[in-house]
């Protein structure tokens, strides 16, 4: 694709000039062989001329004429063979055949032909104007090239001004309204019909040679009518198939459990532990005296408070090893970049 954007609007065919030259047939030979007498007879005369007359003579030559060069002609052939076989396992051969490929595919983009039976478009404003001054131009400025005349043409214009110009654009809205008219008039005729039918199936034709050179096969399309209910079943099978149908019923089961027992099992685990304790701490009260109850709290309060100490220890020990580990990756790190350099 690359290479097929390289070619333009007169791009014309690539010829390989690495490849060997092709071998003349027998009547080439022949031509060459007696042009040169031709020419002295005929002094003056084209070369259809000539042309017309050298073939005259091949066909007037006998058989035994012939033959040397038809026995010429066939060496050259099969050397010209040999040669190109050798050729065809280059890389320069390939290069060819790709550029071979993108230029055919650059032929198949080239747009229809334009329709001559339309009517032709009308011209703008500026192009009016050009055409009005382009034999005053030329009278003024004989020794002026095409190209320097209509640098002059657009200078002028835009020298004019907006009343002078107002009136080029007037006149070419006027030439545009007409134009409009006569394509509307003309799209509804039978050669209008025939152009556009004969530039789709020119497209058509195109797009199905772009597709076969570049290697896009058509996928064949089934509309709905054509699929069967058949198919549909397949699909539908192996998904049931995942799922047996014994799953089914224990599904069905544990939704009527769960909807039976509202509350869930972990709640049950919670409150049956703080019946528990509660249980528990009523024993003890009952248990230990009045005087006892101070004793508990003061036990109560060291241990909170050595639990707070220890948690305290615990985290500066965690942020002191953090950090030293910190400062370890830093000196590696350092290292690593001093043996780079």
């Amino acid at each position: 694709m690359e290479i097929e954007h390289t070619f333009g609007k007169g791009s014309k065919k690539p010829v390989d000039e690495n490849a060997p030259k092709r071998a003349l047939s027998a009547y080439f030979l022949f031509a060459n062989k007696i042009r040169a007498q031709v020419m002295k007879k005929h002094e003056g005369a084209s070369m259809a001329v000539v042309g017309k007359e050298i073939a005259n003579m091949w066909k007037k030559a006998s058989s035994s004429e012939k033959a040397p060069l038809e026995k010429k002609a066939d060496t050259a052939k099969k050397t010209y063979h040999a040669k190109m076989e050798k050729y065809q396992k280059t890389g320069n051969y390939k290069k060819h055949q790709m550029r071979m490929l993108a230029w055919k595919i650059h032929e198949t983009k080239k747009p229809f032909r334009k329709d001559e039976n339309a009517p032709k478009r009308s011209l703008s404003a500026y192009m009016l104007y050009a055409a009005s001054i382009r034999a005053k131009v030329v009278k003024e400025n004989p020794d002026l090239k095409v190209t320097e005349v209509m640098k002059e043409q657009s200078t002028m214009w835009k020298a004019l001004g907006n009343s002078d110009r107002q009136k080029w654009v007037d006149k070419a809205a006027s030439e545009k309204k007409k134009y409009d008219t006569k394509l509307a008039r003309y799209m509804k005729t039978a050669d209008y019909q025939k152009h556009v039918e004969d530039r789709d199936a020119y497209k058509a034709e195109m797009k199905e040679k772009r597709n076969k050179l570049m290697g896009i096969k058509k996928r064949a399309r089934t509309t709905t009518k054509e699929k069967s209910p058949s198919k549909k079943k397949a699909k539908r099978s192996p998904r049931r198939s995942r799922t047996p149908k014994s799953s089914k019923s224990r599904s069905v089961s544990r939704r009527r459990r769960s909807a039976k027992s509202p509350k869930s099992p972990k709640r049950r685990s919670r409150q049956r532990r703080a019946e528990k304790k509660k249980s528990r701490t009523t024993k003890r009260r009952s248990r230990t005296p009045k005087a006892s109850k101070s004793r508990s709290k003061s036990r109560s309060k060291s241990r909170s408070k050595s639990r707070r100490s220890s948690t305290s220890r615990s985290r500066s020990a965690k942020r002191r090893s953090a950090s030293r580990s910190k400062s370890r990756r830093r000196s590696t790190s350092r290292r690593n970049k001093k043996t780079s350099e």
